[in-house]
């Protein structure tokens, strides 16, 4: 198995559905939203643990009402325990846990190879129903290899110029880290990328023109490269919706991903701004908990419940 495509697949048909949660920058309501939608999930019966990959501002136990947690992932790298169960902690909501990334040392914010192997073959081993992870900002590889490894990968963005920039910028990242793992795994890797770097040399003009140049040097490679690239399916959450033109943002966003990188980004829906977020917030309390009839708490409620069919349609489909 080479460096850039960690194995994340689990002997196990019970294991627990994996959604990543990421935000292009920082301020979007990535934590917000994984916090909540673990609590949705949480109350209609399903085990959830909670992940809090982001490793240099861990706050999910904030969100939720906690204090700094005693066990957390710095713990596992710092080989003080050998497992995530280990490290997970109860939350004050049934049918929650929460593995934290608190009391992480400045080294420990981006993990090695090795680490994030060990992490990411043990969340898929977890004996729960769902994994919520909520990922650091930007796109460096560790945020990519965990947001490529999980079945409901979403990307956070908000109605802003920069918000949609710094997503535009992930979902470039994410497509290169996706192209050169799925090119390693074919035969004629390390030679392809060889010519391909000189070829892209004399210029790029889109993600797309690297599958046009992939064909020209060797189309069976091209094919084998293209059906793994078709699995990238990052869908795309819009969130502090305000004002009505901020909702012909998603649709639009998904148009452009499609032209520039032939990539699908499935637009999973829109959540309004609501000042009731700042207020759960500020008392340290899930806004589903606090204010259950919110604009923001029906969202997510709502999207609890796409998730859940999708599982269970999937669910249908492989049996």
């Amino acid at each position: 198995m080479s460096e850039e495509t960690p194995d994340t697949t689990s002997s196990s048909s019970a294991a627990p559905r994996i959604i990543a949660i990421a935000g292009g920058k920082g301020g979007v309501g990535k934590s917000v939203i994984a916090a909540n939608l673990g609590l949705a999930l949480a109350r209609r019966g399903r085990r959830c643990t909670l992940v809090d990959l982001d490793l240099g501002g861990a706050n999910l136990h904030t969100l939720l009402g906690m204090d700094n947690p005693r066990r957390s992932l710095s713990d596992l790298f710092r080989r003080q325990v050998s497992t995530l169960p280990e490290v997970e902690v109860d939350t004050p909501f049934a049918n929650l846990g929460l593995i934290s990334g608190a009391r992480a040392l400045l080294e420990m914010a981006n993990p090695k190879h090795a680490q994030k192997l060990k992490v990411l073959r043990q969340l898929f081993r977890l004996e729960v129903d769902y994994v919520l992870l909520d990922l650091g900002a930007g796109s460096h590889f560790n945020v990519l290899d965990f947001f490529l490894s999980a079945h409901e990968p979403l990307l956070v963005v908000a109605p802003t110029p920069l918000s949609v920039e710094n997503a535009y910028h992930f979902l470039k990242a994410l497509y290169f880290r996706k192209f050169r793992q799925a090119l390693r795994q074919s035969c004629r890797g390390e030679r392809l990328e060889s010519e391909l770097r000189a070829r892209v040399a004399r210029g790029l003009r889109s993600p797309r023109h690297l599958m046009d140049i992939l064909e020209e040097i060797a189309p069976e490679a091209r094919q084998v490269v293209a059906e793994r690239m078709r699995t990238l399916k990052p869908g795309l959450l819009l969130n502090q919706v305000k004002e009505r033109g901020d909702l012909e943002l998603g649709p639009k966003m998904s148009s452009v991903c499609h032209r520039y990188f032939d990539l699908d980004l499935p637009f999973r829906g829109a959540i309004r701004n609501d000042d009731l977020v700042y207020r759960a917030m500020q008392s340290r309390q899930p806004v589903c908990n606090l204010y259950p009839e919110s604009s923001f708490a029906l969202s997510i409620n709502s999207m609890a419940e796409q998730l859940l069919s999708k599982g269970a349609e999937t669910c249908r489909t492989t049996d």
